[in-house]
């Protein structure tokens, strides 16, 4: 009977080495791993593959790994708001009156991230794999949109109508280190001291999670802002009566402004400096991945 126990005991440590073995990494297999956020997140999100959810693994040994991070995202957004306004009979002993009023918001951020790093795994312990190591990376990120506001300001004199003006201001915006260098919003190199967890569902088939302390410096230039702007008004008739268009280059800081009033058209031009102030940020947090990642191992 205490033979036929050993005997058992002895095939079931077997088994759970075997079964350890069978999920454990060996020298010169290859992994590759994705990680992604799903499309029209509540974010706003159009695409965006978080900070280096494309991973690629070389093991020099089943203990140490080579990795390769590389993340990739497209982030847009738009927010619209509409407001009304009949005047009532106190707003018409105002001078003006806004009666309806619609400004929208579009947002566009792109950027681009990779990172070289070294594994260290611990120990493998039936289906679970753990791991820490270090990375260091460099980014770009690029930011961009528009504010266009488009309104309608009714005109009395007491409680009698004289007419109204049209508002129709558009607001561009970028950022941009020097005039003309393609709007790169922000440069940075970033580090990571990290520790994770693999779960294998299948020999080859795991998830896997992450956390660490993140280090990030970079540059970040101005955001600089061309904004347009049409104002045409009107009598009670519909006739317009005047109209100024006023253009502003946030690059050279010059605002250009045309103004009409029947036959006379007056055109005045405002410089400013040029701004190419470069602003260094340096950051440093605990993280844990946006999102789970599904790796093959090969």
């Amino acid at each position: 009977m205490k033979k036929l126990l050993s005997l058992a005991v002895l095939s079931l440590g077997m088994i759970t080495v075997a079964n350890a073995e069978e999920y454990a990494p060996e020298k010169g297999d290859f992994a590759v791993e994705l990680g992604f956020t799903p499309f029209n997140t509540a974010d706003g999100s159009s695409f965006k593959l978080n900070d280096g959810m494309l991973k690629v693994r070389y093991f020099l040994s089943s203990k140490d790994a080579l990795r390769l991070k590389i993340g990739f995202g497209i982030q847009n957004s738009k927010d619209t708001e509409t407001y009304f306004s009949e005047p009532d009979e106190d707003d018409k002993a105002n001078a003006w009156s806004v009666v309806d009023r619609t400004i929208t918001e579009k947002n566009k951020n792109t950027n681009f991230s990779f990172m070289v790093g070294y594994e260290r795994h611990l120990f493998t312990k039936g289906r679970f794999d753990v791991y820490a190591g270090l990375e260091l990376g460099y980014g770009i990120q690029k930011f961009s949109g528009t504010e266009t506001e488009v309104s309608t300001t009714k005109q009395y004199n007491g409680k009698t109508y004289l007419g109204y003006v049209d508002y129709d201001d558009v607001t561009t915006y970028t950022n941009q280190g020097t005039p003309g260098n393609g709007g790169v919003s922000l440069n940075y190199f970033s580090g990571n001291l990290f520790a994770g967890v693999d779960f294998y569902v299948w020999k080859n088939l795991y998830l896997g999670a992450e956390l660490g302390l993140n280090f990030k410096t970079g540059k970040s230039p101005n955001t600089y802002r061309d904004y347009t702007r049409n104002s045409i008004s009107y009598n009670a008739a519909g006739i317009v009566t005047d109209y100024v268009k006023t253009n502003f280059d946030g690059e050279s800081n010059t605002t250009v402004t045309t103004t009409k009033i029947g036959d006379n058209v007056t055109t005045t031009t405002t410089h400013g400096p040029v701004r190419t102030n470069v602003t260094r940020t340096t950051s440093v947090g605990l993280y844990v991945e946006p999102a789970i990642r599904i790796g093959w191992r090969f």
